[in-house]
């Protein structure tokens, strides 16, 4: 399973980094709105939010097309971890229309939380119901 995830998510978080790239940064306010956003969709994304989707993309990627199957377990549900714990940080801080709320150069949309939540959550989920490799009986 988790392979399967890091195959879809690979795409996914590819997408995410490199389209959050040309939307902008939220450092630049106009009009009392903070940039990085979609059309009316507040997303507040800033250069190092798109670096680490780009670094969850490439560790999907590994995990999904070159890792043996224990270490890829364990990458997607290490990933999985640290996204939930993102999605959680960002339910407790929150954010405002200037994006003056975020930390360390991340803001916490709620639309970026509930991805983070569900992504990280799937994550957890699929790393859980990989089947380890049975090791080959010893021949006597």
């Amino acid at each position: 399973m988790a392979r399967l995830y890091a195959q879809l998510f690979t795409l996914v978080f590819l997408v995410v980094g490199v389209v959050g790239l040309f939307l902008g940064d939220a450092s630049h306010v106009s009009n009392g709105q903070a940039g990085g956003n979609l059309g009316s969709v507040t997303l507040h994304l800033t250069w190092f939010r798109d670096a680490v989707d780009l670094g969850f993309a490439a560790v999907f990627a590994w995990v999904g097309f070159v890792a043996p199957r224990h270490a890829g377990r364990l990458a997607v549900g290490a990933a999985g971890v640290v996204l939930v714990v993102l999605a959680i940080a960002g339910f407790i801080i929150g954010d405002n229309d200037q994006a003056t709320k975020g930390h360390a150069d991340l803001n916490f949309p709620l639309v970026l939380n509930v991805f983070d939540m569900v992504a990280g959550g799937l994550a957890v989920l699929c790393a859980l119901g990989t089947l380890e490799d049975e090791p080959e009986a010893g021949r006597a």
